[in-house]
């Protein structure tokens, strides 16, 4: 292949992983829309597209080989335009399709069944290019490294603009639908630049036969290549490991929103790419890829332990703690509040998003990147096998990177917590560390492997104790600071002025005591209702919304979804320290609490049927939450409500009200004036009469310890002079400050940068 045509080549491998990246990030999202976005859903996600791409690279491998180079380039346009042409019918059969089948999937095997057989001819496909394209590139076998090398760093660096692009950018300006229409259409047109070079590939005389040389100091025997094909999965085991906790800490710094996911991936697959190309620089050069590959290794733990260690001692060393506390002490950017007219907001900007995530994960994404060209240079030893071998190398790593990840999401983090599992996972590199000081002699390897064992050991005893760890990141004293770290979420509680504020994944939701806002929206609608037999909330949180139903002794029945576990232990600690509003509803029997999403549990059972419905979740800029405020998720709510049942939630945006009124022919809205003027709706397909001596006779027949006597007047106050605003009284909907509806394809509030109108009514606690 002419020099130029290689080089248009290697820029179309780099196309496609923006392209799959993209398909990536938005099909995780419409699938999880009704998978839900728990760990244990995510998981069988992530699981079933690396499965796929495992297969397409063992498919690839033995089909590059019987190709040869130039029908590889062939099979590579034809995978890259199957996955265009899946990429324009994925919208109906991820979305359409699934919703459809969902309230069968009860079972994680049930799912994982269903995920892999929609994921499998798309990542399949994905896994097919690169054993063909390093097939079709690869003219002699001591190239294979430093080639295949750059192959790779090109693709991940690709995919990580694609990552960048697509969160910051695409769905926010796009939807879903346009987003992975763009990217089938930049799969086609890979495919017919790739389809032109490998006609003008066709027209150049074939070059004589290329004799198979071994790089130098690989291995010449099919067993010593097992070998690297079985340490290669183990560290893409722990590198994935590595990759969930990074991911962990990143988004309690950056607070996250719904850009936080895409940007994060894009600056590790940034990092691992560069780490590829630097190392494809040099790997031709190496007369031991070997000892590289396994000193890279060992560096990853080392610096995984290092960044961790620095960002959480350093500031208070050198005086930083005082911007830091400050920093962590409030929210972030997830409120829309991106305003960097003064030197101190781009300073914090800057360390948010590129300095802290650097620091973490910089020097160990590139390490784990620059291992790649020497492990392939090992394994590399013919051309008429390269590419199987190849193959069988990516999918080695991502056997180990299903299993780092089940193993991290769903023992270690609930075990260990975040500070113990970055341990454990750092320690497990001593062993390449060790084997790259056996392959030295005499002296040097002892000097190597106790120098080693030592540094780690010694890294491992200053290393941030978990509690130590997140106090830090939420600007707590740590012998004050409350934590509940499970596999879903990082939830935690910390005194301030008085009250407990309660902390998920950084970022504050709600306090204890309680405020009259989430209390009434759990309370009011009860008293509104003439018999609230049945009831659902979707969101524990404190716990105020839940106690505000349970509260009436008509409720016979109050199912409680929420997402993160830890919450529950929190409720468990406030009971233990004395609170009575915990303690009565932890031990209320016919309160049922069930873990995971809360909007999956009511896909899953279409047969229940609810007198009453409260939705208390988290702000509709955050990541994922447009899940939460469309029209086709209160459409599902009114499907689940008894014919006079009432749906109550937080209105936070006018595009929220919209969406509500467009489901709900009638919509009552309730300002909380000790609240910072907040506003609830009360929703229904009935009318809602607002029986002001009704209510608070109702109020007035609860127990006499329902509420602490401030509390229980404060309430009675409100219900004495609210007057109810009508928003939708039967008649036609009436859009609220513009037309906009978030629906499940589009969250336009969600996006908020993209979609700027995306404000809270009225201002949050500060």
């Amino acid at each position: 292949m002419p020099r130029q045509s290689k080089l248009v080549l290697f820029a179309v491998f780099a196309l496609t992983g923006f392209s799959a990246l993209t398909l990536q990030v938005v099909w995780q999202r419409v699938i999880s829309l009704h998978a839900g976005v728990d760990l244990f859903s995510v998981t069988t996600v992530v699981a079933a597209f690396l499965a796929g791409i495992g297969l397409g690279s063992l498919a690839g491998g033995v089909l590059a080989d019987r190709l040869g180079p130039r029908r590889s380039l062939l099979a590579f346009a034809a995978s890259e335009a199957g996955v265009g042409v899946f990429a324009w019918a994925s919208i109906w059969l991820f979305y359409d399709v699934y919703r459809a089948v969902a309230p069968s999937l009860r079972t994680t095997p049930a799912a994982f069944a269903f995920h892999f057989v929609l994921l499998v001819v798309p990542t399949t496909l994905m896994g097919l290019s690169l054993p063909l394209v390093a097939r079709g590139v690869v003219e002699r076998i001591e190239d294979a490294g430093p080639l295949v090398g750059r192959l790779y760093a090109l693709n991940t660096l690709g995919a990580g603009v694609g990552a960048g692009v697509t969160g910051w950018g695409l769905p926010g300006n796009l939807g879903f639908q346009g987003t992975v229409r763009l990217a089938g259409l930049l799969n086609l047109g890979a495919a017919g630049l790739v389809l032109t070079l490998w006609r003008l590939a066709a027209r150049v005389p074939a070059a004589g036969p290329t004799p198979d040389l071994a790089p130098p100091g690989a291995a010449a025997t099919r067993s010593a290549s097992i070998g690297w094909y079985l340490v290669y999965g183990l560290t893409g085991a722990v590198a994935l490991g590595l990759e969930v906790v990074f991911f962990r800490v990143i988004d309690a710094v950056m607070r996250g929103n719904s850009y936080t996911f895409g940007h994060v991936l894009m600056l590790y697959l940034l990092l691992f790419g560069a780490g590829a190309a630097i190392a494809s620089r040099y790997v031709g050069r190496a007369r031991r890829p070997d000892r590289w590959f396994l000193g890279l290794q060992f560096a990853v733990g080392v610096a995984a332990l290092v960044g961790l260690l620095v960002l959480v001692e350093l500031p208070g060393r050198i005086g930083l703690d005082g911007p830091l506390d400050r920093l962590f002490a409030i929210d972030g950017f997830d409120l829309g509040q991106y305003d960097l007219g003064s030197f101190r907001e781009v300073a914090r900007f800057l360390f948010v998003h590129a300095g802290a995530p650097l620091l973490v994960m910089g020097l160990p994404v590139l390490c784990m990147g620059a291992s790649f060209p020497f492990v392939q240079a090992l394994v590399a030893q013919r051309l008429d096998t390269l590419g199987r071998r190849t193959g069988a190398l990516v999918t080695a790593n991502v056997v180990g990177n299903v299993l780092g990840t089940l193993v991290v999401g769903f023992v270690l983090l609930d075990r260990l917590g975040t500070s113990g599992t970055v341990r454990l996972l750092a320690g497990l590199l001593v062993l390449p560390g060790l084997a790259f000081a056996a392959t030295h002699v005499g002296r040097a390897r002892v000097t190597f492997g106790a120098g080693g064992v030592v540094a780690l050991a010694a890294l491992m005893g200053v290393f941030p104790s978990n509690p130590r760890l997140w106090a830090f990141l939420h600007s707590a004293d740590a012998s004050r600071f409350t934590l509940a770290e499970e596999r879903s979420c990082v939830n935690a509680l910390k005194p301030r002025q008085g009250e407990d504020l309660l902390f998920v994944n950084g970022i504050s939701q709600n306090a204890y005591p309680f405020d009259d806002f989430h209390v009434l929206i759990g309370l009011l609608p009860t008293l509104l209702h003439p018999a609230p037999d049945s009831a659902v909330a979707v969101g524990l949180g404190i716990g105020a919304t839940p106690y505000g139903i349970s509260r009436d002794p008509r409720v016979g029945s109050l199912t409680v979804a929420e997402l993160c576990g830890g919450e529950v232990a929190l409720q468990r600690v406030l009971a233990g320290r004395g609170a009575p509003e915990p303690a009565r509803l932890l031990g209320d029997p016919r309160v049922r609490i069930r873990i995971g999403d809360g909007r999956k549990a009511l896909l899953a059972a279409p047969e229940e049927r609810f007198d009453l419905a409260t939705v208390d979740v988290v702000r509709p800029q955050s990541g994922s939450s447009g899940s939460l405020y469309s029209v086709e998720f209160y459409r599902l709510l009114s499907s689940r409500l008894q014919d006079d049942g009432l749906f109550s939630q937080w209105s936070p945006t006018p595009r929220t009200l919209n969406s509500v009124t467009e489901v709900f022919p009638y919509v009552s809205r309730f300002t909380v004036p000790s609240y910072y003027g907040s506003q609830f709706v009360v929703a229904s397909r009935r009318p809602i009469p607002f029986d002001r001596e009704a209510v608070l006779g109702r109020l007035a027949g609860l127990e006499p310890d329902a509420f602490l006597p401030a509390r229980a007047e404060a309430l009675a106050q409100f219900l004495r002079s609210v007057e109810p605003e009508q928003i939708r009284a039967g008649g036609p909907p009436v859009p609220v400050d513009g037309r906009d509806l978030n629906r499940d394809l589009r969250p336009l509030d969600e996006f908020f940068l993209n979609n700027p109108e995306a404000v809270p009514e009225r201002p949050r606690s500060p």
